[in-house]
């Protein structure tokens, strides 16, 4: 199965000026800023649509100030039901251009800086129970055809033992593999290198699956059915086809055992300093979510094992 490219692609419509500046600005997120392909897509459809605003409120980009960005938003809310969360994400969206523009001397300050919504609430990462994770591990595909049987279990394998995002995971090279297959290097966002280990079940399904894949064809580690490169896409297809076979009801992602890698670390007591290295951070405050999940676990425990926790 062929899946789809997410693609924004530009109106016809656009004057040549703002359609060159799409273009400069899409260049510049995907090679500088080496944002993944879903991120791209929702900046990139985020902009388009303020620049439709633009066009019909005849507003020049260029000269874009507070006022025009918060008749911008107003118009989203009376066209399209959006909550904080979605609003936010558009505002980040703009700040992210005109970032840009002010760094290519375009502009002379950044408009939107002036901009704000109250913060919204963060939401708790979803992760898997140890049933669940075992459930997923564990589930062989009987039809599948063996090679594509043992990269899936691979797959798997791999995103619970490393935590890996999933561009991370497609963009592995077979020579970013030590020899023992016990860790692997990681080029992550805006291209920062980092080691993830291996452990031993995934050191094992890994093993069998690269037995089977040889050493031919692409670098990547995983390949498709047609023996190219794996996509983001292709991954997130994989993960999808198995939920429905297993018939779980729990949607399986590669972000979910991310959110799982961080949560049962942090429950079986690693310092949140190293749980943020090996998740690729660059804050702290992106890893200190996790540690809500494990304080809830952690209360839960008590109350449940404490005599006196209970009235």
């Amino acid at each position: 199965m062929t899946l789809p490219t997410l693609e924004v692609q530009i109106p016809d419509h656009f004057p040549q000026t703002m359609a060159e500046l799409f273009r400069s600005y899409r260049t510049y997120l995907k090679i500088e800023k080496n944002y993944s392909e879903h991120t791209l897509f929702a900046y990139l459809r985020d902009l388009k649509f303020f620049f439709e605003f633009c066009l019909k409120e005849e507003i020049d980009i260029l000269t874009v100030d507070v006022l025009d960005v918060r008749a911008y938003f107003a118009d989203l809310k009376s066209t399209k039901k959006q909550d904080k969360r979605t609003q936010s994400r558009k505002l980040s969206s703009l700040r992210t251009f005109y970032k840009f523009l002010f760094r290519e001397e375009k502009i002379g300050a950044n408009p939107i800086l002036q901009v704000s919504f109250p913060k919204t609430k963060k939401k708790l990462p979803k992760n898997f129970t140890p049933i669940e994770t075992e459930d997923i591990l564990d589930y062989e595909d009987g039809e599948k055809a063996e090679v594509l049987g043992k990269r899936d279990k691979a797959i798997v394998e791999v995103l619970y033992s490393t935590g890996l995002r999933v561009f991370e995971l497609v963009n592995a090279k077979l020579s970013d593999l030590n020899h023992e297959l016990t860790s692997l290097k990681v080029m992550g966002k805006r291209r920062k290198e980092r080691f993830v280990f291996i452990g031993e079940e995934a050191q094992s399904a890994l093993r069998e699956y690269l037995e089977e894949r040889g050493t031919t064809g692409p670098e990547e580690i995983f390949l498709n059915q047609r023996g190219g490169k794996l996509t983001t896409r292709g991954i997130r297809y994989i993960l999808s086809e198995r939920r429905a076979v297993m018939g779980m009801e729990k949607a399986i992602t590669p972000h979910k055992f991310r959110h799982t890698f961080a949560t049962d670390l942090l429950n079986a007591g690693a310092d949140i300093r190293a749980v943020q290295e090996l998740l690729g951070h660059a804050s702290l405050s992106s890893t200190q979510v996790y540690l809500s999940v494990s304080r809830d676990r952690l209360k839960e425990v008590y109350r449940n094992a404490h005599p006196h926790a209970k009235k």
